[in-house]
């Protein structure tokens, strides 16, 4: 075997080696947090948290209510939707950026998190229901899922044509985006002001709507989405030395472009009606992954996902317990802002493509 190939398997199992390592280590850290968080916060130490989950799972319930009601009922779904809601969105993060080659793409590049909130605006604003359900809070999050959409129904159809690049396919999202902000200002104008404090809400993203009965919605969607896009991360990753390049290899670029942008806006669109608009995540997971592990999408992808759950179940833990709760949107934009900065600074384009 020649060194060339030594040398390649070697790193392959280096980098594999180091994203499990730091998936292990990102865990353990988060579990070191979450119990320095119930100690303070709840009074309840791990141990009772454990036996309150392990009772559930057997089928049981906890002898004290009030325990019982607090971990089982309210922070756990709360943290799966963390845990569930970062992944995805640092996972459509990671294949947006390398799929546009541009590493200010994130999930919300198409347009999906303005097409939300217009439709969100639509049944807070003016009561209308896309799919009526006798529930306000399951109208606006049809509504927003149907919405957010649209955006990315119109970057597929312009993908579609050959002349069009990545960049104006960002254009385009951005376009779009800019459209349905300015309809959803328009209604703005003439809505109460209960109603313009309940969109606000929803739109600085908040996962306080978690709850056992909607949790599985968002994972079993998300991970669908997930396992998609790692399918398809080395065609992808060929796809980054051009599209004429790629096609020479066999890569049908339209297709695997918009199967991409399917499954994130997807996904994204999915998280986004339950949780409203959470900024940073898909912007800053991927970078934060990509000085450990690189940019070979086989290994960033599952970086991404961890480092994604990590940081917003840190950033729920913080709304939660230091701010007496608010949106855990308004804590990642303001961490991710300044750590967004700092990886610029410090030279992260070095590992990009």
């Amino acid at each position: 075997m020649e060194m060339s190939e030594l040398e390649s398997k070697y790193r392959q199992w280096y980098s594999k080696k180091k994203t499990i390592t730091i998936a292990l280590f990102i865990v353990s850290l988060g579990l070191s947090f979450g119990s320095i968080f119930i100690v303070k916060f709840t009074g309840l130490t791990p141990n009772i948290v454990w036996d309150i989950i392990v009772t559930h799972l057997n089928g049981g319930t906890y002898d004290v209510f009030y325990y019982d009601l607090i971990i089982w009922e309210y922070y756990t779904p709360r943290a799966i939707m963390c845990i569930i809601a970062g992944a995805g969105l640092a996972v459509g993060g990671a294949m947006m950026q390398t799929l546009m080659r541009n590493p200010l793409a994130d999930p919300y590049t198409t347009g999906v998190a303005s097409g939300a909130s217009f439709g969100a605006a639509l049944s807070i604003y003016l009561g209308i229901a896309i799919i009526p359900t006798g529930s306000n809070q399951m109208d606006i999050t049809i509504n927003a899922f149907f919405l957010s959409l649209i955006p990315t129904a119109a970057i597929v159809a312009i993908s579609k044509r050959k002349t069009i690049t990545p960049t104006t396919m960002i254009l385009a999202g951005i376009a779009i985006m800019y459209v349905f902000r300015a309809s959803t200002s328009i209604m703005t104008l003439t809505a109460s002001p209960e109603s313009v404090e309940s969109l606000y809400m929803w739109n600085v993203g908040t996962v306080s709507s978690a709850r056992w009965d909607n949790i599985w919605i968002v994972t079993i969607t998300v991970l669908t989405s997930c396992i998609g896009l790692y399918a398809l991360c080395s065609k992808v990753t060929i796809m980054t030395s051009g599209d004429r390049s790629a096609r020479s290899m066999g890569v049908n670029t339209t297709v695997v472009r918009v199967a991409c942008l399917l499954l994130i806006a997807f996904q994204t669109a999915m998280i986004v009606s339950f949780t409203g608009t959470i900024g940073f995540m898909g912007l800053v997971a991927p970078h934060v992954a990509r000085i450990f592990v690189g940019s070979n999408l086989k290994y960033l992808v599952p970086a991404s996902a961890v480092c994604g759950a990590f940081i917003l179940i840190c950033c729920d833990m913080v709304a939660k317990g230091l701010t007496s709760g608010l949106p855990v949107g308004v804590i990642t934009s303001v961490i991710g802002g300044p750590i967004f900065i700092i990886l610029l600074i410090k030279g992260a384009k070095k590992v990009w493509y």
